[in-house]
């Protein structure tokens, strides 16, 4: 199982980059107008997913700062949120990396923020949620940059196992160049 968080650390990463490069090629506006999703732009959407990113990684870790809200505003611009992505890419993939295959199933314990409950599950189980929680904000970025007229790079997986290699069986489904 720890083969499979490995490879979304990575793409994670590789996703986030693309966004990212996108987010440069939008006016400063575009990027902060409200287009009606739950975040309201692309901005808060990107900011929101930096925010949750840091209270899974303390929830797992017990390192970095711990947030009591969903709601704040981490970064303000894209380039401040570019370079704050990039250093919790990074420290996302060494997380991953120290983890051995047993804590996986290691129980976690936290309390939610939104409904302050007290949860317990594997932290495997945590780590499906933290990564999938990823791909639903950068799906909305997605959509919302196709909104503003632009078409923005695919960001399934199976485009990132491709060009990476990881997650194919010895190149014997790579699409070859």
């Amino acid at each position: 199982m720890k083969a499979a968080f490995v490879m979304y650390a990575a793409y994670n990463k590789w996703a986030n980059g693309i966004l990212l490069r996108e987010c440069e090629q939008i006016s400063e506006d575009d990027y902060h107008r409200d287009m009606g999703v739950y975040f309201g732009s692309i901005h808060r959407t990107l900011d929101h997913q930096l925010l949750a990113d840091h209270v899974w990684l303390y929830r797992l870790t017990g390192d970095g700062e711990p947030f009591d809200s969903l709601d704040d505003d981490m970064t303000g611009s894209l380039d401040v949120l570019t370079e704050k992505r990039i250093r919790l890419d990074e420290r996302i993939i060494s997380t991953i990396d120290q983890m051995k295959e047993s804590d996986l199933m290691r129980t976690l314990i936290y309390r939610t923020l939104r409904k302050p409950l007290v949860m317990q599950q594997p932290l495997g189980a945590a780590l499906f949620h933290f990564f999938n929680h990823q791909t639903h904000h950068r799906g909305q970025v997605h959509a919302l940059m196709h909104q503003l007229g632009r078409t923005p790079p695919a960001l399934d997986l199976i485009y990132f196992q491709n060009e990476s290699g990881v997650g194919m069986a010895k190149d014997k489904y790579r699409v070859m160049p």
